[in-house]
């Protein structure tokens, strides 16, 4: 009888340019030994019917991934056993440069790009051995998610991961952004809000609320999601300048007892279609310019 203990296999999900294309990444642990078995001899490449694994209507495909000890699977080289190879990138090893400082004064940079060594691999096919498999959507069958109902989409574990993730990488316009300075200490505008009651509660709500309708915003997705993956204070982007106007005005009505956090999910709701109003003028070219604002709000 083997001690060792049986570990799940955790799924890691990208929605890639095949599915949605919003770059987000979620993560599933399967514990069911009938479906961890379903990837053993499974290859790298190889496409998966995603019914198998718990997420009916989807279809994957294995683009890597790694054991119980990191070491990670190679496409390739035939089977799933350890292997030691010469790599000289990822995956499984990432060139560095390092600076060394000289005898004689200053430093001097070593650029291992390029250069091989050798590494511990495993084999592209997965294995009881495996930890992680990496996948990316192809399609999902089923009702088209511009169609579908909010309470739909959160009833798809895929789907209202994405939602949520998406929601919350846009807001950090709104909460991460933009600081208000007082006495000289800057704190990001989300901690001032939960200071005047808007709890994580509410956040988490309007994350999803947010994330939904950019979800369902269909041809218009990309264009809207790709500019605000990440934050730039140098040189914003309409929407973001526009989220964190919205926030800095929630800020200063909750501060002033104007709004209430007394029924999180209305104000969530009233916080996701305000942003997405300023969306929506902005995909039809009535928003020319966002309202000012700036990321570094001075308060007495």
């Amino acid at each position: 009888m083997s001690s060792k203990k049986p570990h799940p296999i955790q799924l890691v999900i990208n929605d890639a340019s095949t599915f949605l294309g919003t770059g987000i990444t979620t993560k599933f642990d399967i514990k069911e030994e009938a479906r961890k078995t379903i990837l053993y001899g499974k290859k790298i490449g190889e496409e998966i019917d995603g019914s198998l694994l718990g997420f009916p209507g989807y279809k994957f495909q294995i683009r890597g991934g790694s054991d119980i000890a990191g070491f990670p699977h190679i496409k390739g080289i035939p089977g799933p056993a350890l292997k030691n190879i010469f790599r000289s990138g990822p995956p499984g090893y990432r060139p560095r440069k390092y600076r060394i400082e000289k005898k004689t004064g200053g430093y001097k940079i070593i650029n291992l790009k390029g250069v091989k060594i050798k590494k511990t691999v495993r084999g592209e096919e997965l294995s009881e051995r495996t930890r992680q498999v990496n996948l990316i959507i192809l399609e999902r069958s089923g009702k088209a998610i511009e169609e579908m109902t909010e309470e739909e989409i959160l009833s798809d574990k895929i789907l209202a991961e994405i939602a949520y993730k998406l929601g919350k990488t846009i807001m950090k316009w709104g909460v991460a952004a933009p600081e208000i300075i007082e006495n000289g200490n800057p704190t990001p505008l989300g901690e001032k809000l939960k200071e005047v009651g808007l709890g994580d509660e509410v956040l988490d709500t309007l994350y999803r609320k947010l994330g939904i309708r950019l979800l369902k915003l269909g041809e218009n997705r990309k264009k809207t999601i790709e500019p605000l993956r990440k934050v730039s204070k140098r040189k914003p982007h309409p929407l973001g300048r526009y989220i964190a106007w919205v926030m800095y005005n929630l800020y200063q009505q909750l501060k002033n007892g104007e709004k209430s956090t007394s029924e999180p999910e209305k104000l969530a709701e009233e916080i996701a279609e305000q942003i997405m109003d300023g969306i929506n003028k902005w995909l039809n070219g009535e928003m020319k310019k966002p309202p000012k604002i700036s990321f570094k709000i001075k308060e007495e």
